[in-house]
C-alpha cells in the first residue's frame, strides 16, 4: 500500500467506521496486494485509529481541536504551493470554523511537524 492510498483509507475511516473486509477491498481495488492481516497490522497501528472489536469496525476518532486546527494549517499551508506566505493570508484560507488570530496561527504553526515560522509572520512548509 503507497501512501497516498493510506491516506484515503485514514480519511475515509474519518466519515464512516468500516469493517476489515471492507477495508480490504477498498486496498485491493487500489491495486495494493497487502493482506488481511498487514492491513489489520496497519490500522491497529495508525495514529488515531480505534477499533470496535464489538461490532467489528475501524474507525478515526475526532480529534481535538487544536490537532484539526494543525491539519488546516498544513493544507492551507500546503495551498500556497511551497510559497512563504503571511500569517494572514494562511488564517484567511482556514476553513470557517476556526477563529483564530494571526498570532494564534504563528504559536500553533511553531508546534506543527511539517511548518517553518521565520521572518516577520511567514510560513512555510518544511523543507
Amino acid at each position: 500500500m503507497t501512501p497516498q492510498q493510506a491516506e484515503e483509507i485514514l480519511r475515509a475511516l474519518k466519515h464512516k467506521s468500516q469493517t476489515l473486509a471492507e477495508l480490504h477491498e477498498r486496498v485491493r481495488s487500489t491495486g495494493s496486494a497487502w493482506t488481511l492481516d498487514q492491513l489489520r497490522l496497519f490500522l491497529l497501528c495508525a495514529p488515531g485509529v480505534q477499533h470496535d472489536q464489538a461490532a467489528g469496525t475501524f474507525h478515526v476518532a475526532p480529534r481535538g481541536g487544536e490537532e484539526e486546527l494543525k491539519e488546516a494549517l498544513v493544507e492551507a499551508v500546503r495551498s500556497f504551493a511551497g510559497r512563504p506566505v503571511p500569517a494572514a493570508q494562511v488564517r484567511a484560507r482556514l476553513p470557517n470554523q476556526f477563529i483564530t488570530t494571526d498570532e494564534q496561527i504563528i504559536a500553533v504553526a511553531r508546534r506543527t511537524t511539517g511548518l517553518e515560522v521565520f521572518g516577520p509572520k511567514l510560513i512555510r512548509i518544511a523543507q
